[in-house]
């Protein structure tokens, strides 16, 4: 018998802590059958007592072994992290690396709380993992919990974890597509994030690999923000990964041209040329969201009174509206 007929048959089991079935709750993790014709699974539940994991392991074992004939059943109980289901998913990509992408991601989350919301960054850039170093988070420590649960790392109510974190200093992370779904598996499901986040802010990799194929795996209704630049490069580049996310269903919010002008005494200049985010928002029909100036500075998260900050507060209250 596959798992996945075993994990049908068990759907209908009731977790107490809940009053809801496994299958509803979609708590069976992993199903598994070793050498012995036992069943192994890993099973999410509300509550971690020992009234709720009895009741459940007697039901599962009733099943597994009279109903479906295996020898046994291994069960690992793990509790299930709280989350705001009402929490909002928007991804941030690029056609290209070097537009960026991180600091429009880092400058919104910081613009979002400024508008009041509660909001987590995951750097799933797996490898040019860049969020560390813009938020101060370099050197810092992933620390777990029993459960082999992360803590992510906090800075001014901003929450955020990075495959920076999962390899030592001035280290690449070098992984095969297959192994990229457990990084994720950790960012999104094994990290212990406030239950009031409002926004996640997922940094993806420049381009169209496999993480932006994976995430549909983690957050079916996330949403997503194209970054370029006003060059014809990555404007041409970006359009490319405009019609990838619409091939996988992600509702494309919409376009921001980062390193639009730099003004100088009121005049604005055009130093990377001109309308590459028009043209991909165009080619792709959806809005222009923001044209986002040069900014000459060591911090590159601006204050709420620069100019700059002003304009992301504008592409938060759009973004908002959006969703």
């Amino acid at each position: 018998m596959k798992a996945e007929n075993i994990k049908e048959k068990l759907s209908n089991v009731m977790d107490p802590s809940c009053n809801q079935t496994l299958g509803e709750t979609d708590s069976i993790k992993h199903v598994g059958i070793d050498d012995n014709n036992a069943v192994v699974l890993i099973i999410e539940v509300a509550e971690k007592d020992n009234e709720t994991t009895k009741k459940i392991q007697r039901e599962i074992a009733k099943i597994l072994k009279i109903d479906l004939g295996f020898s046994g059943v291994k069960i690992e109980f793990q509790k299930r992290k709280s989350r705001n289901k009402d929490a909002k998913t928007i991804l941030v990509a690029s056609g290209k690396g070097g537009v960026g992408k991180s600091t429009v991601t880092a400058n919104l989350a910081y613009a979002l709380k400024r508008m009041g919301k509660k909001v987590a960054i995951i750097d799933a850039d797996i490898y040019g993992a860049n969020m560390p170093k813009i938020l101060g988070g370099v050197g810092h420590q992933l620390m777990g919990d029993a459960n082999n649960k992360v803590f992510p790392f906090e800075k001014d109510d901003i929450q955020m974890v990075s495959t920076e974190y999962l390899v030592e200093k001035n280290r690449a992370l070098m992984l095969r597509g297959p192994m990229l779904g457990k990084i994720l598996k950790i960012f999104f499901e094994d990290t212990l994030w406030n239950e009031d986040i409002d926004y996640f802010l997922v940094d993806l990799p420049p381009g169209t690999g496999d993480v932006m194929m994976d995430l549909k795996n983690f957050s079916e209704d996330s949403k997503m923000v194209l970054v370029t630049t006003p060059q014809e490069s990555a404007a041409h580049i970006a359009i490319k990964a405009g019609y990838a996310a619409k091939d996988l269903s992600i509702d494309l919010l919409g376009v921001v041209e980062n390193m639009s002008y730099y003004e100088v005494d009121g005049v604005d200049h055009y130093i990377f040329g001109q309308g590459g985010g028009q043209k991909v928002a165009d080619e792709l029909m959806v809005e222009l969201l923001e044209k986002l100036p040069i900014v000459p500075t060591e911090n590159p998260i601006y204050k709420e009174s620069d100019v700059a900050g002003m304009i992301y507060l504008n592409l938060a209250r759009k973004l908002m509206k959006l969703f």
